[in-house]
């Protein structure tokens, strides 16, 4: 599977029909205890789980996943009904209460309504895998843009007095966060300031790049969020993107056909040089194309993540 939305026809009608189903199979069981009865509500069940989630596409996962760990804990809570344990109903609860919570969260950070992604079908993911850098030039001919070198990288860090960092999955993916944070420690050697701006969404789920960062012994009071960060965009000398993609696409503020049109994205544009890392040029998991990649202030470094930065460090030093 791909992370593009799967749309059965009439989805919604088949999953309201297999919901009464299921209802209908429960109050048979409940009053027969009949176990065959049981399968039919286990299979019905499996087939509603997997019709609800298919037409999620994958702009959308990072809302999936706290959604699915919100509806474990009210699994858990129904159990511990069911047991009369109260250590149950109390611990599904939290777990329930809170990925319901993120959910908010990463809803409110995409400008998406809870309902609009239940119901799903936007977004995919449509870059390859794991494209090498040759594949994602060739893509970029159609529509060219600046690519540089570690080298030259280094060359506008050494002199930056101002660099903000933007970490996104890319960045996960590769395990960078530790050379990352060495060529930050390079930039304060030289007399720079380093800054992190962390969007909502960036990553899987609230706190990963945070937690990320923290592993990487990144001082908190240099990270920040969305709201914190965005205006200093406009003073910095360097935007360090590496592996961000939906979170820092310019449509989201200025085509209002864009289908991220309205969702709050960092406004890495403003910064006199942005400097891009990614494996190719395809698109993140909302399957738009990204304008930042196109504006004549944006470099790219194409690559793994770490082995780029690890080529910008050795540049540096």
């Amino acid at each position: 599977m791909s992370g593009k939305p799967i749309l059965l026809p009439h989805r919604h009608l088949i999953n309201i029909s297999l919901g009464v189903l299921l209802f209908l199979f429960i109050v048979a069981f409940a009053s027969s205890g009949d176990h065959a009865v049981f399968w039919f509500i286990t299979i019905v069940s499996f087939a509603l789980g997997v019709l609800l989630i298919i037409p999620i596409g994958g702009a959308d996962m990072p809302v999936v996943i706290s959604m699915l760990n919100s509806y474990s804990g009210w699994a858990a809570v129904g159990i511990g009904f069911t047991l009369s344990n109260l250590a149950l109903i109390i611990t599904g609860a939290l777990v329930g209460s809170s990925g319901a919570i993120l959910s908010y969260i990463m809803c409110k950070g995409m400008n998406r309504s809870f309902i609009s992604v239940i119901l799903g079908g936007f977004g995919g993911e449509t870059e390859a895998p794991a494209p090498s850098p040759a594949a994602g030039v060739a893509a970029a001919e159609a529509r060219p843009v600046h690519q540089g070198t570690p080298e030259m990288a280094a060359k506008l860090l050494k002199t930056a007095k101002l660099v903000i960092v933007v970490p996104g999955y890319g960045m996960a993916v590769a395990q960078a966060q530790h050379a990352l944070r060495e060529m930050a420690d390079q930039v304060k050697k030289n007399g720079g300031e380093v800054k992190y701006a962390i969007h909502p969404v960036a990553g899987r789920m609230p706190g990963h790049m945070n937690v990320l960062l923290a592993e990487a012994n990144v001082p908190y009071d240099e990270v920040f969020e969305l709201d914190e960060i965005n205006e200093e965009f406009a003073h910095a000398d360097v935007a360090f993107v590496i592996g961000a993609n939906d979170v820092t696409n310019p449509a989201a503020k200025t085509d209002p056909k864009s289908p991220i049109y309205g969702m709050p994205v960092l406004d890495v544009e403003n910064a006199k040089n942005v400097l891009f890392v990614k494996r190719g040029m395809g698109s993140g998991y909302a399957g738009v194309e990204n304008e930042l990649f196109f504006r004549p202030n944006t470099t790219m470094l194409f690559g793994d993540a770490k082995k780029v930065v690890e080529s910008v460090l050795r540049a540096m030093e």
